[in-house]
């Protein structure tokens, strides 16, 4: 699988690190799960790690993402 990767052009890791973040933002959109719940359920072993790579992605924490995308 690696191989068949790069032959695209991608790696593993950026594969992987895009469905994870499209897994937590969609958990922190659409339920009410805490936030060490939703690093856990991405595969961090600890909050503070979903957190510092939350602020990667999206360049805001993820209570802020929370908030912004908040239903009215």
């Amino acid at each position: 699988m690696h191989r068949r990767l790069a032959d695209e052009g991608v790696s593993f890791q950026l594969v992987f690190e895009k469905a994870r973040r499209r897994l937590a933002e969609g958990l922190l959109v659409q339920s009410d799960h805490a936030f060490a719940e939703i690093a856990f359920l991405t595969g961090f072993s600890e909050q503070s790690s979903f957190t510092r790579a939350f602020k990667r992605w999206a360049d805001e924490s993820p209570a802020a993402f929370r908030e912004r995308h908040a239903k009215a």
